[in-house]
């Protein structure tokens, strides 16, 4: 039995099988393309946020007596 309204006649199982192909061949290079540029964008993130990484800096408590001693106001940026 044919569906109503569907003009389209029906493909062979081989027909649908080179469809199914082409069309997963397609998906798979789409997909490829998209992780390609997935990477390209993570990297350059990753770049930028190393741009932007600030070290920290041990102090031990003489430096900080003697930073306190030549800087009073410094003693926030401890806290």
């Amino acid at each position: 039995m044919k569906k109503s309204g569907s003009n389209i006649p029906e493909e062979t199982p081989e027909q649908e099988l080179k469809r199914l192909r082409k069309e997963n061949s397609k998906l798979k290079s789409k997909l490829k393309s998209q992780k390609e540029a997935d990477k390209a964008k993570i990297s350059d993130l990753k770049k930028e946020l190393k741009k932007k990484d600030v070290p920290t800096i041990t102090v031990t408590e003489e430096q900080r007596k003697l930073l306190s001693s030549l800087f009073p106001d410094i003693d926030s940026l401890f806290s």
